[in-house]
């Protein structure tokens, strides 16, 4: 059922709540690609309990979000209701599921359903039969886009109405808004200047919820993905995951409301927002619960130990920060941070549960900012580094380098190591722990931690610039190269092509895609200008005539 139902019906019955029928696919990437969805038994399944569970509390409640009673739905139930009672129940769920009137045909076909359904389980029986079936129309599920009029170039243009769910769906998630279905009711919806028309409003509207923008920078980097790392906290008690997801998307959303080099700001700030979901006036509290808590410790040390002040957040230790900082977003050191790739979140979301992950750094380098692809794990490769504390990930990862395995990693442990600046908790870091053997007071061997000069030379090589490529003392400074490169960000802007149209790209969509990018530069770096153009072009509006 499409997510825009969902969205209606909550927020017509207020505390009705569904389950997901369409699961999302597994590992990395954007997960809502036409070519993942589909109707299997138990998706079928949940979608009719869903419906069964909407149309019950329909009739029970017959109320919308206002309190009124819901008099097409209470008709609905009379002992013998007119067939002019039925069509106007059957319109209220087509408005309310579809965002269309029903047609004659579909009215009588309705009537017909109530009828039958009525004469097995009554009025009540009759009544949740027509209203489940509407929720279970095609149309509920899936969109089509067979497009309308004659093909020109074995392509036809969508139907306004068409277009306007497409619109809506690459924006906002949500149905149309009145003003969209009111253009494409009107013929205001046949060219892509109508589009263009049409995106600008619905970006410059402060009310209207676009969250499918941060959806894809949160897919394209995948820093989400650090709440999904477990984290033995002993090591770090101030780690806070969903924390640190937050402080990203809240960065994010200011680049991209700045709207101005968008991609190579995203590379290289060194802006951070820290816990920022403290709110300035609880900011003040969170300072004097800390200064209250430094002094009951100083009193009582064993009692605080290894407990942490005001609300249990120490997120700025993350960032290399001595302290909260007094206002946000602050600067950070320009010699431990660039952009997204050295936050947190995202260096956490490419780490394991106690160490770095070199291998997935360097593979996300190597397939998102430079265009290149790494194969699959072979099934008959152990993938594991060796259990060796007393040595560097690097010194472990030398395995790598034989013959069979390095043609892969060859592509991405040069770009990973460079991010060895950090620790698997984000941590900006000069040197790196390894374990060493040692005597304990009674003489009986143990091991200890030891501290070991830490080696983040990385190299860049594939970018198709001499000035890039070569040899980088870190991630910091390859990350502020590559942000220059033509390369990364033609990169960046195939990989919003196959976000907003839903698939990949093809030899086709050549046209657009350049397109987009020179929309781009134009603007300055407008991520307004590049999602306009994407959904103006031919690849998004055009369909094959078949």
């Amino acid at each position: 059922m499409s997510p825009f139902i969902y969205a209606e019906v909550a927020k017509a019955f207020k505390g009705l709540t569904l389950a997901q029928p369409f699961p999302l696919p597994p590992g990395d990437g954007f997960k809502d690609k036409a070519a993942v969805g589909g109707l299997d038994e138990s998706t079928t399944a949940q979608l009719m309990r869903n419906a069964e569970t909407i149309a019950d509390e329909q009739l029970a409640l017959r109320k919308v979000a206002n309190k009124k009673p819901v008099k097409e739905l209470a008709q609905l139930l009379d002992p013998a209701p007119t067939r002019a009672q039925i069509d106007a129940a059957v319109s209220f769920q087509f408005q309310l599921a579809l965002k269309r009137a029903a047609t004659a045909d579909e009215l009588k076909r309705f009537a017909e359903l109530y009828a039958s359904a009525a004469k097995l389980g009554g009025p009540e029986g009759g009544a949740r039969a027509v209203l489940v079936a509407v929720l279970l129309q095609p149309e509920a599920s899936f969109r089509s886009e067979l497009g309308h009029g004659a093909a020109a170039g074995g392509k036809r243009m969508l139907a306004p109405r068409e277009v306007a769910f497409a619109v809506a769906y690459a924006l906002t998630d949500r149905a149309p808004d009145a003003e969209l279905l009111k253009a494409a009711d009107a013929g205001r919806l046949a060219t892509p200047a109508d589009v263009a028309r049409e995106v600008a409003r619905i970006f410059a509207d402060p009310k209207a919820d676009k969250p499918r923008v941060l959806r894809f920078f949160r897919e394209y980097f995948g820093y989400g993905g650090a709440a999904e790392v477990f984290k033995d906290t002993k090591a770090f008690p101030a780690h806070n995951a969903r924390g640190l997801v937050a402080d990203t998307d809240r960065l994010v959303r200011d680049i991209v409301a700045a709207d101005k080099d968008v991609f190579a700001e995203l590379l290289t700030t060194t802006r951070s927002y820290v816990h920022h979901q403290t709110a300035e006036g609880d900011r003040a509290k969170y300072q004097a619960a800390v200064k209250s808590y430094e002094e009951a410790k100083r009193k009582d040390p064993k009692k605080f130990e290894g407990k942490p002040p005001g609300d249990g957040n120490k997120s700025h230790l993350a960032y290399n920060l001595a302290d909260f900082p007094a206002s946000q977003p602050v600067e950070l050191p320009k010699e431990q941070r660039a952009g997204v790739l050295t936050q947190p979140a995202w260096l956490v979301a490419n780490s394991e549960n106690s160490d770095n992950h070199a291998i997935r750094r360097g593979k996300w380098v190597r397939e998102r900012l430079l265009g290149g692809t790494v194969p699959d794990l072979p099934i008959t490769v152990d993938a594991q580094l060796p259990d060796a504390p007393h040595r560097t990930l690097r010194e472990r990862m030398e395995v790598t380098k034989e013959a069979y395995c390095w043609q892969c990693h060859k592509k991405m442990n040069p770009l990973g190591l460079a991010f060895e600046q950090f620790d698997h908790f984000g941590r900006f870091r000069t040197q790196e722990q390894v374990s060493v053997e040692a005597t304990d007071a009674k003489g009986k061997k143990t091991t200890a931690p030891k501290l070991v000069p830490l080696d983040s030379t990385g190299l860049v090589d594939g970018t198709g610039d001499a000035a890039v490529d070569g040899p980088a003392p870190g991630a910091v400074e390859m990350i502020r190269r590559l942000a220059k490169t033509d390369r990364a960000r033609q990169v960046f802007v195939r990989h919003a092509f196959r976000f907003w149209m839903g698939r990949d790209e093809n030899p086709g969509d050549a046209r657009t895609l350049m397109a987009a990018d020179q929309a781009y530069l134009k603007s300055g770096g407008s991520m307004r200008a590049l999602i306009t153009s994407l959904l103006t072009s031919e690849s998004f509006l055009f369909r094959t005539a078949k």
